[in-house]
């Protein structure tokens, strides 16, 4: 399991078109949405989607929460975001999972590091196995291409909601291409119902 946020914007026109047009334009306002993705099926598993621009660690925080009650994860790969001594702790103590986290700094001595769970898994840390973190990014990349990377929505609670509406999308689409049975069995079953 693998966790990365991804940005989506709020607006359709794109920078180089404004620039031709002579049209004035600002920061791109964005969606900030945290995915966690089975990287072995490209199975986005839990979103949190967020209009504000906050740091990782807050939605990994409520996301790891609920991961804890739905999944149990071996592994659990991230980027330098997540480098925090309070999810390297969660990690280890409730998930009992291999945080495998790129952490900040790593030209610093281990004795020198702050907080005894980032100390811990420094020793143990493969980076190697962390390259594996690459297939969330490739997840990213294929959700944005297939369902677009702007939103179309106006207000907030629509905007999460078509993000939300897209992750199952997505998440259909991967299941059929998978060739899963059960998906397909499911897909039936709605089109009686209707």
């Amino acid at each position: 399991v693998a966790i990365d946020a991804t940005g989506i914007t709020l607006d359709n026109a794109s920078s180089h078109y404004c620039k031709r047009i002579g049209k004035p334009y600002k920061k791109r306002p964005f969606l900030k949405t945290t995915f966690f993705v089975d990287i072995d099926n490209y199975i986005i598993l839990l979103h949190k989607s967020r209009r504000n621009n906050r740091h990782d660690t807050i939605d990994a925080k409520i996301l790891f929460k609920k991961l804890d009650k739905k999944f149990n994860p071996e592994t659990i790969y991230g980027d330098r975001g997540y480098d925090d001594e309070k999810i390297f702790e969660f990690i280890d103590e409730t998930l009992r999972a291999e945080p495998l986290i790129l952490q900040r700094r790593i030209d610093i001595q281990n004795h020198r590091r702050k907080g005894h769970y980032r100390r811990k898994h420094f020793k143990t840390f493969d980076y190697c196995e962390y390259l594996q973190r690459n297939k969330i990014e490739t997840t990213n990349s294929m959700f944005k291409r297939r369902f677009g990377s702007s939103v179309k929505s106006r207000g907030a609670k629509r905007q999460k909601l078509e993000v939300f509406f897209r992750v199952i999308a997505y998440n259909i689409d991967r299941l059929i291409r998978l060739g899963r049975e059960i998906m397909l069995i499911f897909i039936r079953i709605l089109r009686v119902a209707y």
